[in-house]
């Protein structure tokens, strides 16, 4: 085998580190470029969008159909969020309700408000 061919230890060890280094640039390069990450945005210039939310919260396991309001501030930040969803009774999805919406809007737990769905009837039938 020839000479010039043959690769040493210390050779083979930075060959190594340069390939890891153009690796890592190029997965960082493609990270940067990406437009479409699969994620949402929720919200507007006014902060939010309740339909968008509504789609948001009914993905979550045991939720079903979901309404919301949301209320801002005079700045057109997220004062406080109220939803009515079918699943929660179950105080799981209830805390998870109240969790995805408080970090979703970064506003504290207590300023949303979480209500079990009316489900059946009308009120003329409830009320007989």
């Amino acid at each position: 085998m020839p000479e010039n061919l043959k690769i040493s230890k210390e050779n083979l060890s930075k060959l190594i580190a340069v390939l890891i280094i153009a690796a890592v640039f190029l997965l960082t390069m493609s990270i940067l470029t990406d437009d479409k990450d699969n994620r949402s945005f929720i919200g507007s210039k006014t902060g939010g969008d309740e339909t968008a939310l509504c789609s948001f919260l009914s993905d979550i396991d045991g939720v079903g159909n979901v309404n919301a309001l949301i209320e801002y501030d005079q700045e057109g930040k997220v004062a406080g969020v109220v939803v009515t969803a079918e699943g929660a009774a179950d105080p799981v999805v209830r805390n998870n309700i109240v969790k995805g919406v408080s970090t979703l809007y970064d506003v504290s737990a207590s300023s949303v408000m979480v209500f079990q769905k009316e489900t059946g009837g009308s009120n003329n039938e409830k009320n007989r």
